[in-house]
């Protein structure tokens, strides 16, 4: 099975410049556990929950840019990718999202939910 017959399509993005604060805001009103953030329109890293806790709280500010705090770069991939190749990547790398991208451009993110999902049998 393919990530991009699995994947969640919905990606949600904020710019550099957002305040921590204000991206944590969107990632609970959306239930979402991250965010990807761009620079001039193009995608530059991720804000996970991961990062709130281990970098923002520990030693930082909500008042900051999340790009001071976001994961970079981002892992990649195409939406050809197999569900076990991708979980593979996502084991190796100690992650819990791959961001799917054709043409330079965001199509998607997999993440350890839509794997969950997959593994379970429930679309």
């Amino acid at each position: 099975m393919k990530i991009g017959d699995v994947m969640t399509k919905n990606v949600v993005m904020v710019d550099y410049a957002t305040k921590v604060r204000d991206a944590c805001k969107i990632m609970g009103e959306k239930r979402i556990g991250s965010v990807i953030v761009t620079r001039e329109g193009k995608p530059v890293g991720i804000f996970t929950e991961r990062d709130l806790l281990s970098k923002v709280l520990l030693k930082g500010s909500l008042d900051e840019e999340v790009g001071k705090y976001m994961s970079s770069p981002l892992v990649v991939v195409s939406s050809d990718y197999e569900v076990k190749e991708s979980a593979r990547i996502m084991a190796d790398l100690k992650i819990r999202r791959l961001v799917v991208m054709e043409k330079g451009e965001i199509k998607g993110i997999f993440t350890a939910a839509d794997l969950a999902r997959v593994m379970a049998g429930v679309k």
